[in-house]
């Protein structure tokens, strides 16, 4: 067998050959620029090769540089992937899953007991959080998000198509007499949607109902659909509901729909992990369950 170069160096040239720039390099491995490029040309010794093209403030791969790159980034794919296969042996089950925390609070958590029910061997861990996941750094195993996809190279599965749609509490009304009507009332907004059409919201519905959009401009704030859904739930206006994070509150009660028109958002709920740890035992029986619940 050949004698391999240091996986360090490698692991600093893949990253830096990745980014086009070995402070990008440094940032994701933690480590100084001065550090990356030591590795470098460690690797260029070993190698007796000259990888990278230095510019006064960047760097370019050479031809040799640019035949490996995939190859060792293929490299360390194959080395996830041996990783994950070894943890399907393990006896411990503990899956790490970060989601949005609207999704966590509305959606998921009234419906963890279910899982653990089905598979008592698994055991979850809950972060709520809407940060870009960084699967090669971050203790977690699977994310769940709303909107474009910006992971690269991942494992996605679409879970659920979003519409959206009035409700109130039943003690503010039952139904409404008429589109007009709901200008007498608060309306609940979701702050981080108001300014991206991607995320429709009042703004957009009342467009697409043919509504004079400066009588429904008044009512509270919130930067989250939890809070929004919460406030709707206390009576204090009427909100624009999704239909995957108010599927409980409607089917309790707790909120009723207004009117049968609604919006159907661009994007939908995404589960993303890495491609190895999609294939690992219990990453893919909570697959199974989240798919099947969501769309029960």
């Amino acid at each position: 067998m050949k004698r391999l170069p240091p996986l360090k160096a490698m692991q600093a040239f893949e990253a830096a050959g990745r980014h086009q720039s070995l402070k990008k390099a440094a940032d994701e491995l933690c480590v100084t620029t001065g550090a990356i490029s030591q590795q470098i040309k460690l690797l260029e010794a070993h190698l007796d090769v000259e990888l990278f093209k230095r510019l006064n403030k960047s760097v370019r791969l050479t031809e040799a540089g640019r035949a490996c790159l995939p190859l060792i980034e293929q490299g360390f794919e194959l080395l996830g992937d041996a990783a994950a296969k070894a943890q399907t042996y393990s006896e411990q089950k503990l899956i790490t899953i970060s989601v949005a925390p609207s999704f966590g609070a509305k959606w998921l958590l009234p419906r963890l007991e279910q899982f653990r029910r089905k598979h008592p061997d698994i055991d979850l861990r809950i972060d709520a959080s809407t940060r870009l996941i960084d699967f090669a750094h971050d203790d977690v195993d699977i994310s769940i998000r709303y909107g474009a996809i910006k992971e690269k190279g991942m494992h996605v599965e679409s879970l659920s198509h979003e519409e959206l749609f009035p409700v109130c509490s039943p003690h503010l009304m039952t139904q409404c007499a008429s589109l007009e009507a709901l200008s007498d009332y608060p309306l609940l907004h979701l702050e981080r949607r108001s300014a991206d059409k991607s995320f429709p919201g009042w703004a957009e519905w009342i467009e697409d109902n043919g509504l004079n959009k400066d009588a429904f401009k008044h009512g509270p704030r919130f930067s989250m659909s939890s809070m929004v859904l919460q406030a709707a739930i206390d009576g204090q206006g009427v909100a624009m509901a999704s239909s995957v994070l108010a599927a409980d509150d409607l089917k309790t009660g707790r909120l009723v729909r207004l009117f049968p028109q609604s919006l159907r958002a661009k994007y939908n709920y995404h589960l993303i992990c890495t491609k190895s740890l999609s294939q690992r035992a219990d990453v893919v029986k909570f697959i199974d369950w989240i798919k099947q619940e969501i769309l029960a």
